[in-house]
């Protein structure tokens, strides 16, 4: 089983249109709502290759009420931390020309307490029954960076190896506990490092650096990047018409998971994943995409190994 915690969850609304125009009424031609936040599309996506998930984070109001009944009618296993404040909404519009306008509101905020009851949950019974946790996702107010060592560190003292998908100070504190595995985009990793020029091979090999087993760097059509300080892996992804690349990086994380808690090399989950994250920009919503497409991506994703320089 997957154990996906989402700090910060959000119900999802994405809008397609025909054109997007400042300034003009614009009418859908089709809208998806869904239960939100990287770790729920992780897990949308981890149950879609055929994985056992569960759901964590926080949740409070009436569209809190409704992400817990949606991803628990998604067989997505919802155990969230009740909160005070109201779920948050995001709001995507999109069109057939790639151009989209993307609103996200403020979490609501957490308090000290919610925060140690959301690692209580983890540590007196969800992590017991998983086997890989995935931390993704922006904090909410309330719950400094520091959180996020603490919820790699939990995982540890389970036994459990974790994967980390964030940004920023938060990404900083995570690689200070050594996570197993950072799955983050170029821009999440320069962030973190302070700098906005640098590529995704270099990348993964300062996250290793600074503490992960594993780091890999998505960066859009131009495929991925890995390292985990004995080599380094380029991945190319074939060309696709893309519909909706949100969540992409997302459905890369999830596809990595279930490779690597199948035991597939490294080099495997790498194709295995970036297929899922290729086949999520051919869909419309986050973490969606058709199975059957994945596995037929999978022979078109390039996975190159070569030694550390």
């Amino acid at each position: 089983m997957i154990l996906c915690v989402t700090p910060n969850p959000a119900v999802d609304r994405t809008a397609r249109v025909d054109r997007v125009t400042l300034g003009a009424v614009l009418r859908p031609t089709e809208v998806i709502v869904l239960p939100g936040g990287k770790g729920i599309n992780v897990a949308r996506a981890a149950k879609t290759l055929g994985a056992l998930v569960t759901t964590t984070g926080f949740a409070g109001g009436h569209a809190g009420r409704w992400l817990v009944e949606a991803l628990d009618a998604d067989g997505l296993n919802p155990r969230f931390v009740p909160m005070p404040g109201e779920t948050r909404t995001t709001y995507v519009t999109l069109d057939a020309g790639g151009r989209s306008v993307l609103v996200y509101e403020p979490g609501a905020a957490v308090s000290e307490a919610e925060v140690e009851a959301l690692l209580a949950l983890l540590v007196t019974g969800l992590l017991a029954s998983a086997t890989w946790a995935a931390i993704c996702g922006s904090p909410p107010v309330g719950m400094r960076p520091d959180g996020y060592r603490a919820l790699v560190e939990a995982s540890h003292a389970a036994g459990r190896p974790c994967l980390v998908d964030v940004g920023g100070p938060a990404l900083e504190a995570a690689l200070a506990a050594g996570p197993d595995l950072v799955k983050v985009s170029r821009d999440e990793a320069g962030s973190a490092l302070r700098t906005r020029s640098v590529d995704a091979a270099s990348a993964a090999r300062s996250l290793v650096a600074r503490g992960a087993a594993l780091a890999v760097v998505t960066d859009g059509p131009r495929g991925a990047a890995a390292a985990d300080g004995r080599a380094t892996w380029d991945v190319e992804v074939p060309a696709i018409r893309a519909v909706d690349a949100i969540g992409s990086g997302d459905a890369f994380a999830a596809g990595l998971l279930v490779a690597l808690d199948s035991g597939r090399s490294t080099d495997e989950a790498l194709a295995f994943g970036a297929a899922a994250g290729t086949a999520n920009a051919e869909t419309l919503g986050a973490g969606r995409f058709d199975p059957a497409r994945q596995a037929e991506l999978v022979d078109q994703v390039r996975v190159r190994r070569r030694a550390r320089p």
